[in-house]
């Protein structure tokens, strides 16, 4: 049973991702993983609500992997290339949700601002994902900073921002930009960033 709504979830994502919202019906999604419309609604009331669903899923995936590549007794380099090593973490995405984050992010950058914009919960959630990840970083940046491998001067809550809006800046452009390479980029981000912040 758990089986059929992660099916549905996903199978609902990948249509969103590279469709509009409103040409998406459940039909298509039903068709797409053999199932009736009927049992869509057996675990979703509505369009609105598997919409809902798929967006706190995703971004769900999104912390986890974000958090679990940043888990441990890091050095400041390593959780700086744990952070932007842009690759693995756009596979380890499309891993978990079959989806080609890397070929889409534009397209998964509309459906989430539609989120926002049609969904006050959606719009809560995401700030809550983002306040959780930078708080994170902001605790990972302090204890290297009580070990002595930051420098004490660095405001560790504005550094955690910092990194998080690179990490997010680099997806976006990526799409306006076809010459990026993920690789150089990040080790390109891991230096600057070495440079002006390790003791």
């Amino acid at each position: 049973m758990k089986e059929t709504k992660e099916k549905i979830l996903l199978k609902a994502l990948q249509f969103l991702v590279e469709n509009d919202y409103e040409r998406v019906s459940l039909n298509s999604i039903a068709d797409g993983i053999g199932i009736t419309k009927g049992g869509i609604y057996h675990y979703f009331g509505s369009k609105e609500e598997l919409f809902q669903e798929c967006l706190r899923t995703v971004f769900s995936k999104m912390q986890n992997i974000t958090m679990n590549s940043l888990k441990g007794d890091y050095s400041l380099e390593e959780l700086l290339r744990g952070l932007f090593s842009f690759e693995t973490y756009l596979n380890e995405f499309e891993k978990n949700t079959g989806i080609d984050f890397a070929g889409n992010y534009l397209n998964f950058s509309y459906l989430m601002f539609m989120g926002i914009k049609k969904f006050p919960a959606i719009k809560e959630l995401i700030t809550e994902i983002y306040r959780g990840m930078q708080k994170d970083l902001e605790n990972l940046i302090s204890h290297l900073q009580t070990e002595g491998d930051v420098r004490k001067e660095i405001d560790c809550r504005q550094l955690a921002f910092e990194l998080v809006a690179m990490a997010e800046g680099v997806m976006l452009i990526s799409e306006f930009t076809s010459d990026i390479d993920f690789t150089t980029i990040g080790e390109s981000l891991v230096q600057s960033t070495l440079k002006r912040v390790q003791a």
